[in-house]
C-alpha cells in the first residue's frame, strides 16, 4: 500500500515536470484529494483551503483544478445537478480508462476495462455518427457503503 506521503511526492513531481511551482496552495489541494480519496466540487476545495489560507479566491481554486486536470493529476467528472467534480486520477492520462463513483460517499476509482469497440459499430450504424472518442462514468455504491447499510 502506498503511503499518503508517497502519493503526495508523486503528484508534486508531476507539477515540477509540467513547470508548475510548488506553492503552498497547490500542495494543500493535492493533500485534500490524496487524504479524502473522493471527488469534490471546486467550492468544496475552496472551503477546505479557506481554513488555512485567508486570501484565496474561488477563481484561484478553479484555475488550479483545471491545471491539475490538464496535466493528469485530477480527473473532472460531471455529477449531480450537472456540476463538475474533481478527483485524483491514478491511471496515467494518456492510457485509456474510465471512472466509477460511489453515489453515497463520493469515492472515485479508475478502471481500464473497456469493451466500447464492440458497441461502436452498432452505435455508428444507428446514429450516423463517426465516433472519435468516448468517456464513461459509472455510478454505483462502493463496498464500504454496502457494508455500512447505506443502500
Amino acid at each position: 500500500m502506498i503511503s499518503i506521503y508517497d502519493k503526495k511526492v508523486k503528484y508534486t513531481r508531476i507539477l515540477k515536470r509540467n513547470k508548475l511551482k510548488l506553492t503552498p496552495k497547490r500542495i494543500a489541494i493535492i493533500d485534500y484529494f490524496v487524504k479524502s480519496g473522493k471527488y469534490a466540487t471546486p467550492f468544496d476545495v475552496w472551503i477546505y483551503l479557506k481554513k488555512n489560507f485567508k486570501k484565496i479566491g474561488l477563481p484561484t481554486v478553479y484555475r488550479n483544478l483545471e491545471k491539475f486536470e490538464k496535466i493528469g493529476i485530477l480527473t473532472k467528472v460531471e455529477g449531480e445537478e450537472n456540476r463538475f467534480y474533481y478527483g485524483i486520477c491514478k491511471i496515467k492520462k494518456k492510457k485509456h480508462h474510465h471512472h466509477i463513483t460511489c453515489s453515497f460517499c463520493h469515492k472515485l476509482l479508475d478502471f481500464d476495462i473497456c469493451n466500447f469497440e464492440d458497441l461502436k459499430e452498432e452505435i455508428e450504424k444507428k446514429t450516423g455518427f463517426s465516433i472519435k472518442e468516448h468517456y464513461l462514468i459509472v455510478k454505483g455504491i462502493c463496498k464500504d457503503c454496502q457494508k455500512g447499510g447505506e443502500i
